[in-house]
């Protein structure tokens, strides 16, 4: 039977350092425990189960890169490959992590945040599939009520019914050329911010329906709530 050839090497990303993954300034959320394991192994062991994942960088702060490599070996993560200090700013942590992919030949990469740790094998494997076929692909949600816009104060500006809405969640992947586009890669780009980066990645992403309940952690309640729900 003849060898399967990947005609796309898929690595991902998983940022685990910045304000978005801290509770607090002391507090970095990736490396509370959740359960039986810190916050981050939860996201390395899904990706490291999913077949269409062939490595994984993890962006950490510089202090704690010793503590994710005991943390791999601890909870089985081989296909952890490399792991490099991050920044505040998430554009400047995942332009950290593709410097690190450089020699590695991806052509898809795969961003997650450590502080969304209910992902699972299968929803990984959906999403790089799709990004393959659709240039981005992310995890999300079908919105069963609508939603409201307010950019400032408690007054809406537009409102959505549900059915066409759906929530974004992580993973997110693209191909290569995508990201770095929407990165403002180049020697003319202009400099993008975080919210710029994603508004672009997101447009024309194919959405890939979550399979369990996906609650980020923005603080230290948030811990008891998806604990209780990997206890269901």
């Amino acid at each position: 039977m003849a060898a399967v050839v990947k005609t796309h090497s898929a690595w991902a990303l998983i940022i685990a350092c910045g304000k978005s993954e801290q509770i607090s300034s002391d507090v970095d959320t990736a490396f509370l425990q959740l359960g039986e394991q810190p916050v981050l192994a939860h996201s390395l062991v899904a990706f490291e189960r999913s077949s269409e994942i062939d490595g994984i960088v993890v962006v950490a702060p510089k202090d704690r890169l010793d503590t994710v490599v005991g943390m791999a070996r601890m909870f089985g993560a081989p296909k952890l490959k490399k792991i490099v200090g991050g920044a505040i700013q998430k554009t400047a942590s995942i332009k950290a992590g593709l410097k690190a992919m450089e020699d590695v030949g991806a052509s898809i990469v795969v961003i997650h945040e450590a502080s969304q740790p209910c992902v699972t094998p299968t929803v990984v494997s959906e999403v790089v599939k799709n990004a393959k076929r659709y240039g981005v692909a992310t995890a999300a949600e079908k919105l069963e009520q609508g939603v409201a816009i307010v950019p400032k104060g408690l007054k809406a500006t537009k409102c959505l019914n549900a059915g066409p809405v759906w929530g974004i969640h992580m993973p997110v992947a693209a191909k290569l050329d995508d990201l770095s586009k929407a990165l403002g890669l180049g020697k003319s780009a202009a400099k993008v911010d975080d919210d710029k980066f994603y508004e672009k990645l997101y447009a024309g992403a194919y959405m890939v329906q979550l399979d369990r309940f996906n609650h980020r952690i923005r603080s230290l309640a948030d811990i008891q709530i998806v604990a209780a729900a990997f206890r269901q």
